[in-house]
């Protein structure tokens, strides 16, 4: 969670390298932990950031994988 928070708060202040790389890791610590909801959460906003940041067919990516995970997590109507 604090790998997220601190992403957004990076993305907020317009400290894009620092926030992609911040993304990246509250996914994979969420991963690693098997934190599904909150693995689906990060490459949900993962994904807004990138679109945010024209960065279109990287947001894909995590759209798709947050879909993915919110699908294994069993909720439904957010996927």
């Amino acid at each position: 969670k604090a790998f997220l928070l601190q992403a957004e708060e990076q993305f907020s202040q317009m400290d894009f390298e620092a926030a992609g790389v911040l993304y990246e890791a509250a996914i994979l610590s969420s991963k690693r932990h098997k934190f599904l909801n909150e693995e689906a959460l990060a490459n949900e906003l993962a994904g807004y950031f990138y679109l945010d940041t024209g960065k279109k067919m990287k947001s894909i990516h995590y759209f798709s994988q947050a879909f993915q995970k919110y699908t294994e997590w069993g909720a439904l109507a957010k996927a």
